[in-house]
């Protein structure tokens, strides 16, 4: 039996090709932590809380069936499915099939609730200032569409740290006239000095992402946001890589906007976005796109006794953050990420983030710092860790394919985020691979 073997089949489930290093963020491809009331979980078929130990985290990879034939070490990318994230898709599924009755008809509702307090806890929010969208730059195009200062003309600052894909998006808002402002990064990191200068009493926006999903990054958002909301800028952070592995509370973070997804560190699926809105800036600062609800004609042969009171049609307005959804939801999907958010409640993100940081740190105490330099600043512990290399791409995939080890990065970088179903042998087989290379 060779190594990689051993360590699946001594443990006791990833998303992506083994040995192919994807896009940061695209489709690529546990201990259980303290937190939580410890009968949160009860009945669930997960894990209670307790000190992160070798069984819990064998116990932990049991709920991930792919951990069996891949080494994954990509949880920023996208986990795997998990049992219980399965038993969600089935507990739609039988609703879909089967119809209301015996009890099912109440758990869509129910479903959707309990998503939005969960997420809600998560960041420190309420449970009016969650709306759920399609994904992460769904929910921060709502913010660019309905922010009133952009729309008077406002000015728009980031770093060429934020997410990719939303630097993409302010691309090209810069190029059809908007003053978009992207400042670069010195070594993969962003001076707050050089934000400050950036930002002026024209700054309607201050746009970013709270941990980075290019190398674990985390942005100092306090003290961000105060620089911002003194020249009477608001503060949006991409969530993404923070919601379920690092403990953030958007209050005290000063953070007026946010928009995550589920499908990485909240072992749900991709299309389970979700966007926080402070309640202060709901219809006022942020004003309404989108206006969701059903308008009821008012007059026969519609309803037989009018509203003398009303118009032609009733209108009612939401008054909480689902004034910002689009309509329906990708219900099935939301179905797993309520189940993954049970499991992150019932494990803890702080022990799970602090768990995965150490696996991070104990590769980067491994590598050979003179072929696998470490972009990865250190002041803060990251789950995400990330190398540059000269290494030949196929050379590179050859290598990790061999030990069915799946990580991921970009062009001349190898980025690895383990979690709480990886164990330090499997860290360990990725430091001794790459350093034989």
């Amino acid at each position: 039996m060779d190594r990689r073997r051993f360590l699946v089949a001594g443990a006791g489930a990833a998303m992506g090709v083994p040995g192919v290093l994807g896009r940061p963020g695209a489709l690529e491809a546990a201990s259980v932590v303290a937190g939580a009331d410890p009968g949160a979980a009860s009945g669930s078929g997960l894990p209670g809380r307790g000190p992160v130990t070798p069984q819990s985290v064998a116990d932990v990879r049991r709920l991930f069936p792919r951990l069996d034939s891949e080494v994954f070490l990509n949880a920023a990318g996208g986990t795997p499915l998990g049992a219980f994230a399965h038993d969600g898709l089935r507990r739609y599924e039988e609703l879909w099939a089967l119809g209301p009755g015996e009890g099912r008809g109440a758990y869509l509702g129910e479903m959707l609730e309990d998503v939005r307090a969960r997420l809600a806890r998560l960041m420190g929010a309420t449970p009016q200032e969650i709306a759920l969208v399609q994904c992460t730059k769904a929910g921060e195009q709502v913010v660019l569409d309905s922010l009133v200062g952009l729309a008077e003309g406002g000015n728009i600052v980031t770093n060429d740290l934020h997410f990719g894909g939303s630097l993409h998006n302010l691309l090209g808002l810069q190029r059809a006239g908007t003053d978009v402002r992207i400042v670069h990064s010195h070594d993969f990191d962003v001076d707050l000095e050089r934000m400050a200068d950036a930002i002026d009493d024209a700054t309607a926006l201050v746009s970013v992402t709270l941990v980075s999903n290019v190398n674990g990054r985390r942005e100092p958002m306090r003290e961000l946001a105060d620089l911002a909301h003194a020249r009477g800028a608001f503060v949006y952070a991409d969530v993404i890589q923070a919601a379920g592995i690092v403990p953030f509370d958007v209050r005290t973070l000063g953070i007026d906007f946010a928009a995550g997804n589920g499908y990485k560190w909240l072992f749900g699926p991709h299309g389970t976005g979700f966007l926080y809105v402070g309640r202060e800036h709901q219809g006022t600062a942020l004003s309404d796109r989108l206006f969701p609800g059903r308008a009821r004609a008012n007059y026969p042969p519609w309803v037989a006794s009018p509203d003398d009171d009303a118009g032609p049609f009733t209108y009612q307005a939401r008054d909480t953050a689902r004034r910002y959804e689009p309509g329906h939801h990708a219900y099935l999907c939301y179905a797993a990420l309520n189940e993954g958010l049970a499991f992150v409640e019932a494990t803890g993100v702080a022990a799970m983030g602090e768990y995965a940081s150490s696996l991070a740190a104990r590769l980067r105490d491994q590598l050979d710092p003179d072929r696998y330099p470490c972009i990865t600043p250190t002041r803060d512990p990251s789950p995400i860790v990330t190398f540059t290399t000269s290494l030949e791409r196929d050379r590179l995939n050859r290598a990790l394919g061999a030990e069915r080890l799946v990580v991921s990065g970009g062009p001349g970088q190898i980025r690895v985020s383990p979690a709480i179903y990886n164990t330090p042998d499997e860290v360990d087989l990725l430091a001794e691979t790459l350093n034989a290379i």
